[in-house]
């Protein structure tokens, strides 16, 4: 078996070759040509001698862009029938045009039987690569389905662009292009460049490139974008122009990718291992393919398939790098669910023992709490009883008082009016007197740690006069107006009224003390029926209250920012809202910094409230 050819090269002209071949014995001999990808070429055999003509020459039209030739002996590669005469030299000319592809041809020489054998090896080398390749894309959509890393469907990419190629190259793929055309050019065109695209994502995945700042991670990029562009350089006729672009990119993104996988291997991590075993399987597959196509001595003719092969082997080691990380992965999934476990009983049995400690400190907190409660209701019933001597004590010296201004009274002529006038101030007084010791009285009575309204159907309108009455007599310089829409002066809610009564009182008196700052103007207590319901507001043209701040003003001993010059406890609002929860009534308040505020009560209608409880 001898062998020479074309060496690779990409060009549209046309390449004539000339071989000169004789054998000492008669015999006959298989010539093929391959690669088989090449479109036209034309072989013309005669028996060497002086004065050749064109009608001496026997004429093989090949190439996968014509149909398959009847006198080929195989449609899978181009193969010549050569009849030699013992001692008589043969001259073959060979013509191959591709216009569309690479450009190379290796001529080999086999006796019939051998060339049997090569058959034989290579459909069976062919076939086995195939089928692994097969299998292996079986057994990657199998990995991602128990680990769905897309490394595993980029590998499956790379695997189905390899096969295709390598079905191409075994000139498989001219069954589908029987007739010949540029079929089969485009179909090995595309899954090559195609390939490019594939094998560069693949790397970057492979390698983990995220970063802009790794190297690798542009010529990965760089060559993806290559690889994209020649695959749409295909379909409009420009892959003899880019191919040798794609080709010089194929190759080097190959060897640094070999180079990078070397770099980056970890002492004790398998995975590093696998992975630089398969970018340098795959550098050597390219390396050995590229020597054939040079037409390099002394490579054999598995050679062309070196890529193939590679590119199977490189599938295959990165398969078994990601099997690798996820049996890793699992082993530490594994150790990692067994310490959480163990720190999960750790866990458990401290928290069972801060159980035991915190129980036993509750039990002391809930114990000392109960002895403050305890304590605090004590210290309320003595506040309510300090008051009601308070109040006893007063009442008789105040009526004793009030008997003696009424006799004396009783003295002066009806045209005094100065002592009149003295007269009626000292009953005002000892009114103002007895109204704030009673209402004292009442809030001392309310300020348990729970209230219990006597409820009982109430005219709106003598609660609103009767808190008006007893404002006035507490504030008699203030001016609290009291105005009563018809519906609502006729209306009676079901409350307890002394509890509402000595919730409006304080806030006509929280109205009357923060309108002071701005003048005095009129406080407004007004009733009306609003959705059903019966609405109570007392309105002020006072300092305000600080918008962000009104829900915290309804709580214990919390007053406005602005109120620090105002003398007052923070008790009031707080009352009203506890007496307003008690009767199930709701609380608004509007108020803005400034601008005065409205805090009205809505209390359902006496019928209403009968009727809620009825179905209760």
């Amino acid at each position: 078996m001898k062998s020479r050819g074309i060496p690779a090269q990409f060009t549209k002209d046309a390449v004539w070759l000339r071989v000169a071949v004789s054998s000492e014995k008669a015999m006959r001999a298989v010539m093929v040509l391959t690669p088989t990808f090449v479109e036209f070429v034309d072989v013309y055999v005669a028996d060497e001698r002086p004065d050749l003509s064109g009608e001496d020459f026997t004429h093989f039209g090949l190439g996968a862009g014509r149909p398959l030739s009847d006198g080929a002996l195989s449609g899978f590669e181009d193969a010549v029938p050569i009849e030699f005469g013992a001692g008589a030299p043969k001259v073959i000319y060979i013509r191959a045009t591709s216009p569309n592809v690479m450009m190379m041809v290796n001529v080999r020489f086999y006796q019939p039987k051998n060339y049997l054998m090569h058959k034989a090896m290579v459909s069976t080398v062919g076939g086995a690569v195939i089928g692994c390749m097969a299998l292996l894309l079986v057994t990657q959509f199998m990995l991602y389905r128990f680990d769905p890393d897309p490394l595993y469907l980029l590998l499956a990419l790379s695997t189905i662009s390899a096969a295709a190629y390598h079905i191409g190259s075994l000139g498989y793929a001219r069954l589908l292009f029987s007739d010949g055309g540029r079929g089969n050019d485009l179909f090995l065109a595309f899954f090559s460049s195609f390939g490019l695209l594939a094998g560069a994502i693949t790397t970057m995945r492979a390698f983990d490139l995220s970063s802009p700042r790794q190297w690798m991670y542009w010529v990965c990029v760089i060559s993806g974008g290559v690889g994209l562009l020649s695959t749409l350089a295909i379909f409009v006729g420009l892959n003899l122009y880019t191919a040798p672009v794609r080709n010089m990119f194929i190759l080097a993104c190959v060897t640094l990718a070999a180079i990078y996988g070397l770099m980056t291997i970890r002492r004790g991590d398998w995975a590093s291992y696998l992975r630089a075993a398969a970018f340098l399987v795959l550098w050597v597959g390219m390396t050995v393919m590229l020597l054939y196509y040079w037409n390099v001595p002394g490579l054999p003719e598995w050679a062309s398939k070196g890529y193939a092969i590679a590119c199977l082997l490189e599938a295959l080691l990165l398969t078994a790098m990601l099997s690798w990380r996820l049996r890793s992965a699992h082993h530490l999934n594994s150790a990692l669910q067994e310490e959480a476990l163990q720190a999960a009983r750790s866990a458990g049995q401290r928290a069972a023992e801060m159980v035991e400690i915190r129980t036993a400190e509750l039990a002391e907190a809930k114990r000392t709490a109960e002895a403050a409660l305890e304590a605090e209701l004590e210290q309320q019933k003595s506040q309510v009883r300090f008051m009601e001597v308070i109040s006893h004590q007063y009442r008789t010296p105040l009526a004793s008082i009030r008997s003696s201004v009424d006799t004396m009274e009783l003295g002066f002529a009806d045209d005094d009016k100065a002592n009149h006038q003295r007269i009626a101030r000292i009953r005002r007084g000892i009114a103002r007197l007895v109204e704030v010791l009673e209402i004292n009285l009442e809030r001392s009575r309310v300020q348990g740690s729970a209230l219990e309204p006597e409820a009982s159907p109430t005219p709106v309108s003598a609660i609103a006069l009767e808190a008006a009455r007893r404002s006035r007599d507490l504030m008699p310089d203030a001016t609290i107006i009291v105005d009563l829409s018809e519906a609502a002066a006729e209306a009676e809610i079901r409350v307890d009224a002394d509890m509402v009564n000595l919730a409006l009182i304080n806030l006509l008196e929280n109205a009357v003390k923060y309108s002071g700052p701005t003048g005095g103007g009129p406080v407004v207590l007004s009733a009306e029926i609003v959705d059903g319901d019966v609405r109570i507001a007392v309105e002020d043209q006072g300092i305000g209250i600080p918008s962000h701040e009104i829900s915290a003003v309804l709580h214990a001993r919390v007053r406005g920012s602005n109120t620090s010059r105002i003398k007052g406890t923070g008790m009031g609002l707080s009352l009203v809202s506890r007496i307003a929860a008690a009767h199930a009534a709701a609380i608004n308040i509007e108020s803005a910094e400034g601008k005065g505020t409205i805090v009205a009560l809505s209390f359902p209608l006496a019928q209403a409230a009968e009727r809620s409880e009825s179905r209760a």
